[in-house]
């Protein structure tokens, strides 16, 4: 059950003790980073050097001469990896499924962005199919470094997932400054032990497993469960009896957020006003699955 109105508590001053105001809206704007995820390895309470999430890291120095595991190949893992391995002594880039590696800068020195969203560019991609076009941009990719042989390559096409921006990485895998490795199957004292049987001695361990998000002051109102809330166009619940509460920023554009996130922010300001009209409650579950179903073959 969800209040409405809504009540908040004011800040308290020096004449008067925290009123609770009502309000006739609620704006949650968390996003979907609001908190990092420690996806905990095998026996890593016996490792006795040090570990910590990406959020935590501050600069490479305190990796200096250090012998350090990086988890996770996301865009935090690959541009910690690139960093730290300039002061390290050796990182180890531990990878479940790999990873497509885009370059920040394309074809004739053009940003990547801009040559990937032309009109034309999406015109073809819907005429082709999606193998299709995971073909052509996997022969792009594969032309700048052979994905493959720098253990790399993953099992999902490289439309199916989000991608991962780093510049830097290829060449300091050449290099030999950072060695791509498996999953960790488990940890010793003093070491990392990976799924293909190899061990190595590390003394830290970063986790770049991502972020996860909640709302505990919604709590009984809107439960995240894996990852995820229904809402009606990544903002409103559909089952309010008035639409009083909305969400912003739980989204992963392509581009920026912040922009997106200013014209949700309007609509549910003429939403709470009367202004807008949301559809029946049927029509916005119904939307949501069609969305979920759309996402689920991605």
């Amino acid at each position: 059950y969800c209040p409405v109105p809504w009540c908040e508590e004011a800040p308290e001053t020096l004449e008067r003790s925290a009123p609770v105001l009502p309000r006739s809206g609620l704006v949650a704007h968390r996003g979907i980073s609001s908190l990092y995820k420690v996806i905990l390895q095998p026996r890593i309470e016996k490792f006795k050097g040090r570990y910590l999430h990406s959020r935590d890291y501050k600069d490479a120095q305190a990796f200096t001469d250090k012998r350090v595991v990086v988890i996770g190949i996301g865009n935090s893992g690959s541009d910690l990896a690139v960093e730290i391995s300039q002061t390290a002594q050796q990182v180890f880039l531990s990878t479940r499924r790999g990873a497509w590696i885009f370059n920040r800068v394309g074809d004739q020195g053009y940003p990547i962005d801009t040559i990937l969203t032309t009109r034309l560019k999406t015109f073809m991609q819907g005429l082709l199919s999606s193998s299709v076009a995971c073909d052509y941009m996997e022969k792009k990719l594969n032309a700048r470094f052979d994905h493959s042989r720098y253990g790399l390559k993953p099992k999902h096409r490289v439309l199916h997932q989000h991608p991962t921006v780093n510049d830097d990485l290829p060449n300091r895998i050449i290099s030999g400054r950072v060695q791509v490795k498996p999953n960790i199957q488990e940890f010793t004292e003093t070491s990392a032990i990976f799924e293909d049987g190899t061990r190595e001695d590390v003394d830290a361990v970063v986790f770049a497993t991502g972020y996860s998000f909640s709302f505990p002051f919604l709590d009984g109102c809107m439960k995240v469960v894996e990852n995820q809330l229904p809402l009606y166009k990544f903002m409103f619940p559909p089952d309010l009896e008035k639409p009083t509460l909305a969400f912003i920023g739980l989204i992963q554009p392509l581009g920026a957020i912040m922009p997106i996130s200013e014209l949700q922010c309007r609509w549910a300001t003429r939403v709470f006003k009367g202004l807008n009209k949301l559809p029946l409650q049927h029509d916005m579950e119904a939307d949501i699955e069609q969305k979920k179903e759309v996402m689920a073959k991605r």
